[in-house]
């Protein structure tokens, strides 16, 4: 599919013969990248290589930190047009060009005075030759991150241009653009403080997007009709997941703070719940678990897949017991199934700037998007979210807002084979297959499968269907006609039984909490001192306990000072109306 060439390797190559090589008649040259290159590089290969657009290289230095620039080059830079994101560093090499060269610029480097190119294509003909300088330390590419995601993608951004571009179809890929927008907390109440359901129905059609309601389980008798009829009618626009159960804070924490049985039964119960919300009400939910918070402990995690969930997404999908892994794969994609096989997603928050970077990075990479924030969003106005999702519509116009099961189901990528078939790597137990390539095709999937729980079923649109299963992948071979799709679905063995296990509200606490909430949300968030209390509450992590600590001391302080200043001003009041003896005399 294509050729890389460390610069360091070109004197024991003749340009001339490996152009030659690349050649082919029918199917058009092997794309070929040479990498690496510093001004040490011979100049003379250099003009070869490039067809003359490059005279030798020279390196650009800034205190004040470097940026890459993408520029446009039509079927390689894509989402990442006109898109800068920060270079680890504070200098870097970079071409000269000749001063009428038609090689284009890919990517630039930029300081606070100029922007000098790094990354070049050069047409040789029917050769394209591609130019990189060296843009990292050592020059080697690490297989470790730590830094944020935009950071991470700086080190291989001109590479994995290069390799998407040449692998094409038989690169993965995924086959749709995804995006979803989820609002913690709120039941369905119009309005429920600053969040109006039909005032935000009127924002995602005009500006097309999709918002999921993160459902606390116990709310799930409360709805009122008009916004569970506007939900019904606008099933592209509104859906639920699951958001804990009770959601008396962190709820799925530590075990010496909460047992893990008593944990376990909340996940049940929390099936329960959304079970009788869904006969109540007639709006279905997805099996999707965002925790309060923050990420519950690995052991959950497995749970949720014993329990038949679909997925769980957080700010985090590393679960707070365990240490971030900093595999660059993994940085570079918001799912991962390191743990017990099951999807675990993070999600970004918007009450931060939303960085134009993170968005075309993700969708450059074909990863879906997952957006969250709480009703405060839209004290600003209800159009609050309008900015980002016109952002992301702009980057990539195909994008698909969906609710976060129907994103869960098409959680896979896929890659065209040497027999013209499809291999699918599926990050989900319930996957829709889609054939739209133009031929009928077999999809050999494959899914990591760890964690010991025991698989009750496998089945292909609800039939038994044959799978395999060797060194923690399960495999399944699956025709799917053109323009068809076939929906796989992998069920776990589990004690599961709903009914015992019932909805019922029987914590006085729990109750208490949650008409707290709703003040909290419904009343006090309307203001803006109500904020400012909400946001210190929020972002000091504090227990339900401890905040009612500090109102019984604050009111107890308020009603001591009220009582000593009634006291000082009934005693200066006696003292002024005091009555001299002299004139009683």
């Amino acid at each position: 599919m294509a050729v890389a060439i460390e610069a360091g390797a070109l004197n024991d190559i003749n340009p001339k013969a490996l152009l030659q090589a690349l050649h082919r008649e029918r199917a058009g040259s092997i794309p070929l990248l040479v990498f690496a290159i510093t001004p040490d590089v011979d100049q003379v290969l250099l003009r070869q290589l490039s067809g003359g657009a490059v005279t030798g290289s020279g390196y650009i230095k800034s205190l004040s930190g470097l940026h890459y620039v993408v520029g446009r080059v039509a079927g390689l830079t894509q989402q990442l047009t006109n898109v800068d994101f920060p270079i680890s560093g504070n200098h870097i090499s970079y071409f000269y060009r000749t001063e009428h060269s038609h090689a284009q610029v890919i990517i630039s480097a930029r300081d606070n005075h100029q922007a000098v190119p790094i990354f070049l294509e050069a047409d040789l003909g029917q050769q394209k030759v591609f130019l990189l300088c060296n843009t990292l330390p050592n020059n080697r590419i690490t297989d470790t991150i730590s830094e944020s995601m935009e950071a991470g993608f700086a080190k291989i951004a001109p590479v994995m241009m290069f390799v998407k571009f040449s692998a094409g179809e038989r690169g993965w890929h995924a086959l749709h653009h995804y995006a979803n927008l989820t609002i913690d907390d709120p039941w369905l109440r119009e309005p429920y403080g600053n969040l109006s359901y039909v005032g935000l129905l009127e924002e995602m059609e005009k500006h097309e997007f999709h918002t999921t309601i993160a459902f606390i389980p116990w709310n799930y008798d409360r709805s009122q009709a008009d916004v569970v009829s506007l939900f019904r009618n606008h099933p592209n626009r509104f859906s639920i997941a699951i958001h804990g159960d009770n959601h008396d804070h962190k709820e799925f924490t530590d075990y010496r703070s909460k047992s893990l049985t008593a944990q376990v039964d909340d996940l049940k119960q929390a099936l329960s719940r959304m079970e009788s919300f869904q006969k109540l009400t007639g709006i279905p939910y997805d099996k999707v678990m965002i925790f309060p918070h923050s990420i519950a402990p690995k052991e959950m995690l497995g749970a949720l897949k014993t329990y038949n969930y679909s997925a769980t997404v957080n700010s985090s999908n590393v679960p707070q017991n365990i240490t971030r892994p900093t595999n660059m794969s993994e940085a570079l994609r918001p799912v991962t199934l390191l743990f017990d096989g099951f999807p675990s997603i993070s999600r970004y928050s918007t009450a931060v700037q939303v960085p134009e970077a993170y968005v075309a990075i993700n969708q450059f990479l074909g990863n879906p998007l997952f957006f969250y924030d709480h009703s405060e969003l839209f004290s600003q106005g209800i159009g609050a979210f309008d900015p980002v999702a016109d952002e992301v519509n702009r980057l990539e116009p195909a994008t698909e807002w969906r609710s976060l099961g129907e994103i869960v189901r098409h959680l896979y990528v896929v890659k065209l084979r040497n027999d013209s078939n499809y291999d699918v790597q599926s990050f989900s137990s319930n996957i829709c297959l889609e054939n739209g390539i133009g031929r009928s095709s077999i999809f050999y999937v494959q899914k990591q499968e760890t964690g010991g729980q025991t698989i009750a079923s496998v089945t292909v649109d609800g039939i038994t269907y044959p799978y395999s299963f060797q060194k923690g992948q399960i495999s399944l071979d699956i025709p799917v006609p053109l323009g068809g799709t076939r929906c796989i679905s992998i069920q776990y063995a589990n004690d599961l039984e709903l009914d015992p296990i019932g909805p019922k509200h029987d914590s006085i606490v729990v109750y208490l909490l949650r008409m707290g909430s709703d003040f909290r949300d419904i009343y006090l968030a309307k203001s803006s001192a109500g904020l400012v209390a909400i946001h210190f509450y929020n972002k000091h992590g504090l227990k339900p306990a401890k905040v009612i600590g500090y109102l019984v001391i604050f009111l107890t302080t308020l009603i001591y000072a009220c009582f000593r200043l009634w006291i000082s001003v009934k005693k200066r009041f006696l003292s002024n109306h005091q009555i001299s003896p002299s004139l009683t005399n």
